[in-house]
């Protein structure tokens, strides 16, 4: 619990963020990049493509895209592409990411 306090307090101090929330604020922005890229380019091609074949047994690694869809909805989005294509309204949902402690703490 110190150590917690003493982290919040450092951050306080220095007006630096937390990096968890800096890597997941960077994820969202390289997200709603991926949403407004046209279809033509190789980029999205690759983003949209589902390989085949059968995963292991077990319980499912956790992908990419399962972590960006975690954090909108804990910015209290429902459809990322809908925002995404709007880009104003997107760099809103970035400002508003930056400073939202949920997104650090999970």
């Amino acid at each position: 619990m110190l150590l917690y306090k003493l982290k919040y307090e450092l951050y306080g101090l220095f007006k630096d963020s937390d990096i968890v929330n800096y890597n997941k604020v960077k994820r969202l922005a390289w997200a709603g990049h991926l949403t407004r890229v046209s279809n033509e380019r190789t980029l999205n091609t690759i983003f949209n493509t589902r390989p085949e074949g059968t995963r292991s047994v077990g319980r499912p690694k956790l992908r990419w895209e399962d972590g960006v869809v975690q954090d909108t909805r804990t910015l209290g989005v429902n459809s990322l592409k809908k925002v995404a294509l709007d880009r104003d309204q997107w760099a809103k949902l970035l400002k508003k990411a930056r400073v939202h402690q949920g997104l650090s703490s999970q």
